[in-house]
């Protein structure tokens, strides 16, 4: 990790010098609905002792992390981590509707295993082709893909040369992540659930043209 306090990214190509920004982009910490394997989504779940434990050891990997600004989502989980991540940045933290977990509308609050029985094929596609996914009087994944793509933008437009901590939900980055590899909804489901906590570094400029240095990183909570 770099231990640089005040620095721009660059890079050049063709003769011309582009900014980097850099997201480290970090899941909440486990909640109650992780622990009891019901949906969350919208629901504003309550974060467990484990969860707590997670955010200590992610604050501590990512202390000598340049962090300019954090966003992070509406949802107490979300907000919890990213106030322990910047225990040691003191950064403005801002709140972002656009960062939140899927509107999963019936799925809410429901067992995993009963959403199995009750929607066959949402949970089919949920789990196999999520790009055809869309809850039962909720969001559609393409619609979570449109938001945090436009987060993302506005985030990067408005932090250029920054490095900017952005902590969501598990959907809502894998979203991210497939946005800023380039890729479609469509291609959602080429790209895993990351774990609670799970750690995203990526170098990116304003036309998106990216570097992953780190993807889905949970070592640090071993």
């Amino acid at each position: 990790m770099s231990d640089c306090k005040k620095c721009v990214w660059i890079y050049k190509h063709k003769g011309c010098v582009f900014i980097l920004t850099r997201l480290i982009i970090v899941r909440h910490c486990q909640a109650q609905g992780n622990l009891e394997r019901f949906f969350q989504g919208k629901i504003d779940s309550d974060i467990t002792p484990l969860g707590r434990k997670q955010i200590e050891a992610t604050a501590e990997f990512l202390k000598n992390e340049k962090t300019d600004i954090i966003y992070t989502s509406t949802k107490k989980r979300a907000q919890l981590s990213a106030h322990g991540i910047n225990k040691y940045h003191n950064a403005p933290v801002v709140i972002d509707e656009r960062l939140c977990e899927i509107d999963a509308g019936k799925w809410e609050g429901v067992h995993l295993t009963d959403i199995e029985k009750l929607y066959p094929e949402q949970f089919y596609n949920w789990e196999n082709s999520p790009s055809k996914f869309h809850a039962p009087d909720g969001e559609s994944m393409t619609e979570v893909y449109d938001r945090v793509s436009s987060a993302l933008d506005d985030i990067i437009r408005n932090n250029n040369g920054k490095t900017v901590c952005i902590v969501s939900h598990g959907c809502a980055i894998k979203n991210m992540i497939c946005y800023l590899h380039g890729k479609s909804a469509e291609h959602i489901g080429e790209f895993p659930l990351g774990t609670n906590m799970s750690v995203n570094i990526v170098e990116t400029d304003e036309n998106i043209h990216t570097k992953f240095l780190l993807e889905n990183y949970s070592k640090h909570l071993e």
